[in-house]
């Protein structure tokens, strides 16, 4: 995303990546409606080809399975009408997506693009860095890191991945022939109170897949000694609303495991000449774990905020600030929010009785749709006399 971003605005740039494309990439496969806003803002044209190309399906809500087995579903939208609405989510597979805009940095020019090209050191030069991959150097006056959990960049600012707290772990498989999926494509979070403030995740994908995996954050499972395949497949085999539907389901693949770096606004992600991106500045939603919307934000905002600093000749700590605070301003204090929701979720009696009083509450999904499209409502629900008064109020 930055770099077509970059690209827009005439500014060379290049790219350094250890892959060759497409290859596969652990994650839910979830794309938020962040995705589909923030591609068409750049270029309505690229995101028609992304669903030409890619053939995403089209997810319209969430299902949310609480301790207790409560069920609400809650549509990202209410009252969804195709003629009025942009898709509000999609599922489709990480290597399939991120093909298609590796792709469409192909397409335009001032770019240079070079896969297979580990990154051996990062140092500073200069008022830039030197970057030393396969043999070669090359000098940039700008560097933008979305090199995710593996950065080699790391020496130039704190690293938080040694906070437990502010890392899950998660393990993901792919199934066939998993049975009774929401006719709307709805992905579905299992807040289960073995594996709380974590979840399972059931995501419909294309032909027939399914995503299916176990996120729980870093510090519960090294007290808890909990092993994260064993846990999933426990669920799979013996959760009364899983069991069932997975009786005649195939894996397809191994099983893949991944840490997802949560969301941490107080975390500095600019320096002089430099910003993090995506996984890198962990901005992963501490709540649900999307992460690629996120992503695609801050590597647009980053570029922004790389031509800002290109015209006024300026790379200084100070002038970088600006991208700090209009990440905050955008994504902060979503992320905070979750961070508390999560929280909340160490409790899990006080989950279940808000569950089992939430449960045919006619209030509750127009309440958490409204979640989805305004900050304000979904900071709400962090009240416990607001809470008290939706759930005694039927």
């Amino acid at each position: 995303m930055a770099a077509l971003r970059l690209a827009k605005d005439n500014i060379p740039f290049v790219i350094l990546d250890k892959d060759e494309f497409p290859r596969e990439k652990i994650c839910g496969d979830a794309l938020s409606g962040k995705v589909p806003h923030i591609i068409r803002r750049l270029s309505p044209e690229i995101l028609k080809r992304f669903e030409s190309e890619c053939r995403p399906l089209h997810s319209m809500g969430i299902r949310f399975i609480a301790p207790g087995d409560h069920v609400f579903d809650v549509p990202f939208i209410a009252d969804f009408d195709p003629n009025i609405h942009p898709v509000p989510g999609y599922t489709v597979k990480r290597e399939l997506f991120d093909h298609f805009m590796l792709e469409e940095v192909k397409k335009v020019s001032g770019g240079n693009l070079m896969t297979d090209s580990m990154i051996d050191s990062v140092q500073r030069s200069g008022e830039g860095f030197k970057i030393s991959y396969c043999g070669k150097e090359i000098y940039a006056s700008i560097v933008i890191d979305a090199s995710g959990t593996a950065s080699k960049f790391d020496t130039c600012y704190e690293k938080p991945m040694s906070q437990p707290k502010k890392t899950a772990l998660a393990i993901r498989s792919y199934y066939s022939g998993v049975e009774s999926l929401h006719p709307q494509n709805f992905i579905e979070l299992y807040y289960l109170e073995d594996v709380l403030p974590g979840y399972f995740w059931l995501f419909p994908l294309p032909d027939g897949l399914v995503n299916a995996g176990v996120g729980i954050r870093k510090d519960v499972v090294l007290k808890k000694k909990i092993n994260l395949s064993a846990v999933m497949e426990e669920i799979i085999q013996n959760h009364p609303l899983l069991a069932s539907r997975f009786r005649n389901a195939e894996r397809v693949g191994k099983p893949a495991a991944h840490p997802l770096p949560l969301g941490n606004p107080r975390f500095r992600i600019s320096g002089e000449s430099y910003m993090l991106a995506g996984d890198t500045a962990h901005l992963v939603d501490p709540l649900t774990g999307e992460g690629v919307g996120n992503a695609l934000y801050s590597g647009y905002i980053a570029a922004e905020q790389a031509i800002d600093c290109l015209r006024e000749d300026r790379f200084d700590d100070s002038f970088m600030k600006a991208y700090d605070k209009r990440i905050k301003r955008v994504l902060g204090k979503e992320m905070s929010i979750s961070a508390n929701f999560q929280r909340m979720l160490k409790y899990p009696r006080m989950v279940k009785w808000i569950a089992r009083k939430a449960d045919g509450n006619k209030h509750i999904p127009g309440l958490m749709s409204s979640m989805f499209t305004d900050l304000d409502h979904r900071k709400k629900l962090l009240n416990p006399i607001f809470i008290f008064r939706v759930l005694l109020n039927r």
